[in-house]
């Protein structure tokens, strides 16, 4: 089963496996999901509080219009268009379109956990980022915007944070299959551009500021070591439940007595 099978489970993850080992699979990936997205949750807000109501604020909010300025003097035809792409590829609809085909494809190659990892990723992600968006309540960059105004807040970018978790899942995934070091390193190449590429075509088409798109880098790294922990430890509960049938001893057969 690769990476994300028993054997890529660390010492967190066994630790809490051993202490769930009683519970069911299922259930010890959701609870540790749900867990996960509400300590991210709190985190971004944290960070978001810091940037917009300590005292702390007047200079990031000043360095953050200063690049934004800075920016809007720098449009051209040619990065306009190059950006809306950029754009396109943290969207709702390609990291849907992406990522449920990668589930569907694991699904048939029977790559469970790998299929798991990647849902409840995206899963932790978006709940993080909902939470975060609607309790910090960031407005958007003063800058003239290059794309609809979304109705969610501007802090933080949930397209940065959906594009780390899908791109940089899917090369923790392709990776651990992969033997050829020079695909491996390939991989790993496209998946960090990716997300950079649409944290830059975010900032530059003013949807966000720039530390909006800093704090997705904890969103998204986040979402991945919660749903990594989670798949690792239900491997771990999994693997225990199996082992305890093939060592439970078989009932002993009722005798028949004659009369």
């Amino acid at each position: 089963m690769g990476y994300l099978a028993v054997d890529g489970a660390g010492g967190p993850s066994r630790a809490i496996g051993e202490r769930l080992r009683s519970w069911r699979p299922p259930a010890v990936a959701a609870t540790l999901s749900i867990a996960g997205s509400l300590i991210l949750a709190i985190v971004l807000v944290a960070i978001g509080f810091v940037i917009t109501r300590s005292s702390l604020s007047p200079r990031i909010v000043g360095w953050d219009s200063s690049v934004e300025r800075w920016i809007e003097l720098h449009r051209t035809a040619t990065l306009d268009t190059w950006t809306d792409f950029g754009t396109i590829m943290g969207s709702t609809g390609t990291i849907l379109a992406v990522a449920g085909l990668a589930i569907i494809v694991l699904l048939i190659r029977r790559l469970w956990y790998d299929a798991a990892f990647v849902g409840l990723a995206l899963f932790i992600e978006f709940s993080a980022f909902l939470s975060a968006t609607t309790i910090v309540d960031r407005p958007r960059p003063s800058i003239t915007p290059l794309d609809p105004i979304p109705v969610t807040s501007s802090f933080p970018s949930g397209h940065t944070g959906a594009a780390i978790v899908t791109y940089i899942g899917l090369a923790i995934v392709i990776s651990s299959h992969l033997r050829n070091t020079a695909l491996r390193v390939a991989v790993w190449i496209i998946a960090a551009l990716l997300p950079i590429y649409v944290g830059l075509s975010r900032v530059y088409r003013g949807m966000h500021h720039p530390t909006d798109v800093m704090a997705s880098l904890v969103l998204g790294a986040g979402a991945l070591c919660f749903a990594l922990l989670a798949v690792h430890t239900t491997a771990v509960v999994a693997e225990r439940r199996r082992s305890r049938r093939v060592e439970a001893p078989a009932p002993r057969e009722r005798s028949e007595v004659r009369t």
